[in-house]
């Protein structure tokens, strides 16, 4: 692992120390302060702080973060400048140096931001320079970038890409047109799980248009993707080719009355895998291209947890939207289907061949790896607008993976064995001798071909409903109630006529080898507690809150499940508001043992949330309990949260 590169503070500081010489009488300052901190029990323990400051003067403006963090909610220890950019604008002539994100049309080549919840950071740090006359743009950009991705540990990141890019577009806009013509090239030093890292050129190339009139818009994009890898081995051997690809997105919105439908279309096809890509897989989609996922974002908790972990390098889908308005309510519709690009058969238990199958839109054939995701929504005010409630409805459908997929034909070949002979008579010195020459012989004869099917796969199905109630009062007051409820399945389906591929025989191994048209159809739950196997799992959530805008809010929060996805985990952490909740009075009498906590307990978490606006510009907010870990996504990047066990949480916010 690569050490965590330190950036010069001095030379820094001594920029905008600077700067702010020049012009300190007519400068413009403003700042904002961000710290937390967190403790639990289970050794999940943060500290982070951040200063953001940001400097005008006329046509000049900069921005400047520093952080000290030890140990941060993820990523490394810090104290240092973090982020640094000095912005200047003048006549036509934009000009940046320092910290760059930039996004251009809807990410298929470039789409840059910094997400320190999952640490995923894509920025450039080098120059731009954009040039603008009328309707026609010239932007460039040039910089390194730092790029690190978590291995094992779900806190502190292992891989660590660097690239060194440059990219130009040159866009073109004029009334309900527009045009952009884009070009990426990076050389990227790409961390492997094990080995010296691998040296890959990226060249891309994009196009992407928008068209807007009154009652619709349209917008299309397409990036073509070239890597080639360099091998050296003393010098001699050139630039070897590694990997080609494509992606391709597009989005109609129509708009009638109170209502809008949004479509949307994608093809990724940077790299097809029948698995999924780790570190060594490299030379697809690169860090630079954030995509459209084609999925909805929920705020909802459970239905977060069950985020499509989308697949940028090979997916394609549709998705479609429905919002408006009905006898005064608003409503909206969604569905979404993705999938891979192509249908995988297994060859044997660990090869596998792509077959590729017609038209354009997702499969729903198993081995492709379907996904499909359902929601409707209804809320609105009623009661003079004092009451505010939200109801929804969603269901999704995947299929995780394929274990062996095969739907063919084999033969059975049998071998007889014989010894053939051969007498032959020499004369030697005058006297005559037979000699008798021997030979195995195998004799190999195949039966007439016959239909094999041998199936796994694992799949999760879910039903969720969120809701939500806030009343608001004449005083002031708001009391709110939310529940969210979902039921949900994982499970291995495996089906046909063959259990499995053997290796030492180069054959499948049949159900029932007297009768090979004898099947099998069986789901196992992959599901279970401490008392085993458990077939659904019941996910709830409850929250209560009470507030006073806009000076304070009070949220207690309980989560529990009855099944986990893999062993069941222990809880040995028992906090006071927990037993206050289930009304265990041996805990507060001293006849619990607060680290062996009783059962029912052990698939629950409960916490609560005070949050205090001290001005309005500063912010105070303490959490304090238990929140179950899970899958977390922003942006299309997931991250797994470790759980966080009778802890309390501190986050000050202030700007100035």
């Amino acid at each position: 692992m690569k050490k965590h590169p330190k950036y010069n503070i001095r030379e820094i500081s001594s920029l905008f120390f600077a700067c702010s010489l020049l012009v300190a009488s007519d400068l413009d300052v403003n700042a904002a302060i961000n710290a937390s901190y967190g403790n639990s029990y289970d050794f999940y323990t943060f500290s982070e702080n951040r200063l953001d400051m940001n400097f005008f003067y006329n046509d000049l403006q900069g921005w400047i973060q520093y952080e000290y963090s030890n140990p941060p909610d993820v990523g490394f220890p810090i104290n240092d400048i973090r982020k640094f950019r000095v912005e200047y604008m003048a006549d036509n002539f934009l000009f940046k140096l320092g910290d760059i994100y930039e996004f251009w049309g809807r990410g298929l080549l470039l789409n840059q931001f910094d997400d320190q919840v999952t640490n995923f950071d894509n920025g450039t740090r080098g120059l731009y320079l954009e040039y603008n006359r009328g309707p026609l743009s010239l932007s460039h950009i040039n910089g390194n970038s730092d790029m690190w991705g978590m291995g094992a540990d779900l806190r502190v990141p292992f891989f660590n890409n660097i690239h060194s890019m440059t990219a130009n577009r040159l866009y073109y806009d004029w009334n309900s047109l527009s045009l952009g013509l884009t070009h990426l090239q990076s050389n990227e030093e790409h961390d492997k799980m094990s080995g010296p890292s691998a040296k890959v050129n990226h060249k891309l190339k994009g196009i992407y248009g928008s068209w807007m009139a009154g009652n619709a818009d349209l917008f299309v994009e397409y990036v073509d993707k070239v890597s080639t890898e360099k091998i050296s081995i003393f010098g001699t051997i050139p630039n070897d080719s590694l990997k080609t690809g494509h992606g391709i997105y597009g989005n109609l919105n129509l708009y009638l009355g109170n209502w809008g439908l949004s479509t949307e279309y994608k093809r990724y096809a940077f790299d097809a895998a029948h698995g999924d890509l780790t570190a060594n897989d490299y030379g697809n989609q690169i860090e630079y291209q954030q995509t459209p996922t084609l999925g909805k974002e929920h705020n909802s908790t459970l239905l977060g947890r069950l985020t499509h972990n989308y697949n940028f390098n090979d997916e394609r889908g549709v998705q479609v939207e429905l919002n408006g308005s009905l006898f005064g309510l608003s409503v909206s519709a969604q569905y979404a289907h993705l999938s891979r690009n192509e249908n995988w058969q297994s060859v044997t238990s660990y090869d596998w061949e792509e077959l590729v199958f017609d038209g354009y839109l997702p499969s729903s054939d198993v081995s492709a790896l379907p996904y499909w995701e359902n929601y409707q929504e209804i809320s609105g005010y009623t009661l003079n607008d004092k009451l505010y409630f939200k109801l929804g409805r969603g269901t999704n459908k995947e299929i995780l993976k394929t274990t062996r997929y095969f739907d063919g034909t084999q033969m059975d070949r049998s071998i007889n064995a014989f010894w053939a002979y051969d007498t032959t008579d020499t004369v030697l010195f005058g006297t005559e001798y037979q000699i008798i020459d021997s030979i195995e012989v195998f004799d190999t004869s195949f039966s007439d071909p016959y239909n094999v099917e041998a199936k796994l796969w694992q799949q999760s199905k879910a039903f969720t409903i969120p809701m939500e109630v806030n009343y608001i009062f004449d005083n002031g007051y708001t009391f709110g109630i939310g529940f969210q409820y979902q039921e949900r399945q994982k499970v291995n389906k495996s089906m046909g006529n063959s259990t499995g591929y053997s290796a030492g025989d180069s054959a499948w191994t049949m159900f029932n080898p007297d009768d090979y048209s004898e099947t099998y159809n069986t789901t196992t739950t992959q599901l279970s507690n401490s008392n085993g196997s458990v077939e659904t799992q019941y996910n709830r959530l409850i929250y209560v809150s009470i507030s006073k805008a806009p000076k304070w809010s009070f949220t207690i929060t309980h989560d529990w499940t009855n099944a986990y996805d893999a062993s069941t985990p222990v809880d040995p952490y028992y906090n006071p508001l927990e037993a206050l909740i289930y009304g265990d009075l041996k805990y507060f009498t001293g006849d619990r043992d607060n680290i062996d906590p009783p059962s029912f307990i052990q698939n629950r978490w409960v916490s609560f949330e005070l949050a205090y606006n001290v001005t309005s510009s500063q912010r105070l907010s303490v959490m304090y309990g238990s929140i179950q870990g899970g899958l977390f996504c922003s942006n299309g990047i997931c991250r797994l949260i470790p759980p966080f066990n009778d802890g309390l949480k501190i986050s000050y916010s202030a700007s100035f």
